[in-house]
């Protein structure tokens, strides 16, 4: 017991924002791994969102992620329950340790740490890149992690990292395990905090995986505040095995494991299931894509101010003729893809946009009315076809906005298949607000 206590106190120390951090001491390599339950093996997650993370979509918080899902499938196919208790990376390094865990995902293999645990084949890479905020990446030039790492030492960079974590470049980690840069390393248990130190001004930028910055980003409806700096790199990573509670054994089963979902297909289809979301909440943070649902928003808007005047509609039957084709088509995509909360309710600056697109829509049609009442007649009855060629123009621009909004929120929400859903849910979004506007008109 007392050399267990003395483990974790040793492995607690050393792990104190220096390179130790990142290598708890070794178990005694002459005495043989300890006796385990072969039904279980004790691992760990702590919040690393895609990887390892909660999801409280349904108001029931289901633990999930890459790793975690990876690490349900290797069990199945070796007969193990992996235990998934809540702990920090440094802790849970400690843990292996000190042989209270005997397995963790997400590691960079390293020399010091092979000293305590086995590794497993590699099961997917990592790429590490510098977040910055938004547009200070020019202030930073460098293009190689020499320069990164000079330019962190004369400018006195404050750098965010997570608390043991081993980024993909050893001459990082020696970086930020020197005394000497102690002063300039703010270490932290997530990267959630870390993006919480750079939008305070704590911080001038913090390393984390690209993917896992990405999301923590996106879902704090932060991506349009920070940036990713250019320099990117990479390395493979692994599972880690206690070599105090485990054997070369295990570490085969485990390896084997691994090829089974590789020859299957299954660590591809968990991957895309993971990795997707990713690259979606990417593209709806992406300004192009704000732009373009900007653009599609108005331009329906626009039609249904059109279709008020040519109808003399009261400015609440302008509001309605422009929202029904605006996000109409929306609510119901989203009620039927069971969206929570629904597009509308996340983001209501939608229906602000729609709301000003009328006001001021309605505000030059009159201006210009009581302005140039007698020129604007004579081009309304010189044009007859004029206010049906806008409203299609407007369509136009809104349908094909739309069509990739569809698509893109199918993919947010994981509807299979995507062959079915994306076009049902492209052409809801797109026609079917409109459809419903067109309707009204022929009603009234």
């Amino acid at each position: 017991m007392d050399r267990r206590l003395i483990a974790i106190t040793l492995a607690w120390l050393l792990s104190a924002g220096s390179a130790a951090a990142q290598n708890p001491a070794p178990p005694n390599p002459d005495l043989p791994a300890r006796a385990s339950d072969t039904a279980h093996l004790r691992g760990g997650w702590y919040p690393w969102d895609p990887y390892q993370y909660r999801d409280y979509r349904r108001d029931v918080p289901i633990l999930t992620g890459f790793d975690v899902e990876i690490e349900r499938a290797l069990g199945r196919i070796m007969s193990v329950e992996i235990l998934l208790p809540e702990i920090a990376w440094e802790d849970h390094l400690a843990a292996l340790c000190a042989e209270t865990a005997d397995i963790a995902a997400g590691a960079m293999a390293s020399e010091a740490r092979s000293r305590y645990a086995y590794f497993s084949k590699p099961y997917r890479t990592e790429t590490d890149v510098l977040i910055l905020p938004r547009g200070a990446s020019g202030r930073y030039p460098f293009h190689t992690i020499e320069q990164m790492l000079d330019t962190f030492g004369k400018q006195k960079f404050r750098l965010g990292v997570v608390a043991g974590f081993m980024y993909a470049d050893d001459r990082v980690n020696a970086f930020i395990a020197d005394e000497a840069h102690r002063d300039q390393i703010v270490a932290v248990s997530n990267d959630a905090q870390n993006l919480r130190n750079l939008l305070a001004g704590v911080i001038d930028g913090f390393l984390a995986d690209r993917i896992a910055a990405a999301t923590t980003a996106w879902r704090r409806q932060e991506g349009a505040r920070i940036e990713e700096h250019p320099l990117r790199f990479s390395t493979n990573i692994h599972f880690m095995l206690s070599r105090a509670t485990q054997t070369p054994q295990t570490l085969a089963r485990l390896n084997d494991a691994i090829d089974e979902l590789r020859r299957t297909g299954e660590l591809r289809r968990i991957a895309d299931l993971y990795a997707l979301p990713v690259l979606i909440n990417q593209t709806l943070d992406a300004q192009w894509f704000r732009i373009l649902a900007f653009l599609g928003i108005v331009a329906f808007a626009l039609s249904g101010v059109v279709l008020a005047y040519e109808g003399q509609y009261t400015l609440f039957g302008a509001l309605v003729l422009a929202t029904l084709p605006a996000v109409g088509g929306s609510i119901v995509r989203d009620l039927l893809l069971q969206r929570d909360p629904l597009g509308i309710v996340q983001n209501p600056e939608a229906l602000l946009t729609v709301f000003g697109t009328v006001l001021a829509g309605m505000l030059v049609i009159r201006v210009m009315s009581r302005v140039q009442s007698g020129m604007l007649t004579k081009q309304l009855q010189s044009r007859a076809h004029l206010g049906t060629r806008l409203i299609e123009v407007f369509d136009a621009i809104g349908l094909a906005a739309f069509t990739v909004v569809g698509v893109v929120v199918v993919l947010d929400t994981k509807a299979q298949p995507l062959w079915l859903w994306g076009p049902i849910a492209a052409g809801l979004t797109a026609s079917f607000g409109g459809l419903m506007r067109d309707l009204f008109v022929m009603t009234a």
